[in-house]
């Protein structure tokens, strides 16, 4: 096809091959060495880790296998951290249990379950709902991004950081954008990449104080109060989706920043200038659940005006956001790494 100046029209796609976009989800993510290196805690050890907490979101190795591999290098490293939490694979009925129940018993951690890590967060964010806008308790959350409706606005990236009251340099919801073809034949691409929110989140697993768990509606959380800020997490996620809170805030910008508070998971978290968790943790987008508790969609959501995002309960066959994540536009980010992400991107 050609152009009123006699050019020819750029043969690149709009939406590129799935190869492409999980390069621009790879040139995202933080360099692991380099990470590790700011912490306290081992880089050999959170290399290793992470690496074969991705071997078993893929299926390559057992939970038992891995934590018998790495029971007493965590023990020795973490300590009473380790210690005393529940080992974060552990479910009590068994509908996500990556270690059996003897395999626990024998390491250094205690035997407990994910439940008992998630429950009272759940009951504090459970109350956040008015009565009769709370959800059922059954959904499975997700996400489907159009593609091809994403302008590049970036207003769900300043939708999110508004709501969520995030620091410099923690952004849950960034678009990602690379130019394809040559001048004058150039089409943009825009990636819009939030937490994948894991079906076999390696996060999950790789995270030895159970301070990252996921949740039976599909979500996967940070209890603030648990992370010790090893950030072996943000290099065991193949999408770069999260972050450390060093304690920065936005006070040269606008006055008294640093004294609001934030909303997530339902806990209303102190001041800033504090300097108390979320400060010194990893952070990440847990898909607005507070928002989600009562009854509204995520913030990114109500906010994309070019109508690219839409969230809802995948557990629903007649779900917009369920039939859209079933058609034959929709794919998954690196699919490969057998993750098995909540959100879903449209062709």
């Amino acid at each position: 096809m050609s152009r009123a100046d006699g050019s020819e029209a750029a043969s690149v796609p709009s939406v590129p091959d799935a190869d492409v976009l999980d390069g621009m989800v790879d040139d995202e993510a933080p360099d692991p060495r380099e990470e590790l290196a700011k912490t306290e805690y081992r880089t050999d050890l959170g290399l290793a880790m992470a690496e074969d907490a991705k071997r078993v979101a893929k299926g390559e190795l057992s939970g038992d296998a891995y934590w018998e591999k790495y029971d007493e290098a965590a023990e020795a490293e973490f300590g009473d951290d380790y210690r005393e939490t529940p080992n974060p694979a552990i479910d009590a009925d068994g509908a996500r249990q990556t270690v059996s129940r003897e395999t626990a018993e024998n390491l250094g951690c205690s035997v407990g379950s994910m439940a008992s890590v998630a429950e009272s967060m759940a009951s504090e964010a459970g109350a956040e709902g008015e009565a009769g806008d709370a959800p059922a308790g059954d959904e499975k959350w997700g996400m489907v991004i159009d593609l091809q409706k994403c302008v590049g606005c970036d207003s769900c990236t300043v939708a999110c950081k508004a709501e969520n009251r995030t620091p410099p340099g923690v952004s849950y919801n960034v678009v990602m954008e690379e130019e394809h073809g040559e001048f004058p034949n150039v089409t943009r691409t825009n990636v819009p990449r939030p937490c994948m929110q894991c079906e076999n989140p390696p996060c999950v697993q790789v995270c030895p104080v159970s301070a990252t768990y996921k949740m039976d509606n599909g979500v996967v959380n940070v209890d603030y109060d648990r992370c010790i800020g090893c950030r072996y997490c943000m290099i065991a996620c193949p999408y770069g989706a999260r972050y450390f809170d060093f304690g920065d805030n936005y006070d040269d910008e606008v006055i008294g920043s640093g004294e609001v508070t934030s909303p997530e998971y339902g806990v209303d978290r102190g001041p800033r200038e504090d300097g108390k968790s979320p400060v010194g943790n990893v952070r990440k987008c847990s898909m607005c659940m507070h928002r989600l508790n009562r009854g509204e969609e995520p913030a990114c959501v109500e906010t994309c005006v070019g109508d690219a995002r839409n969230a809802g309960d995948l557990n629903d066959p007649e779900s917009e956001v369920s039939e859209l994540a079933e058609s034959n536009r929709s794919f998954q980010l690196k699919e490969s790494e057998g993750t098995d992400p909540n959100v879903y991107y449209l062709k």
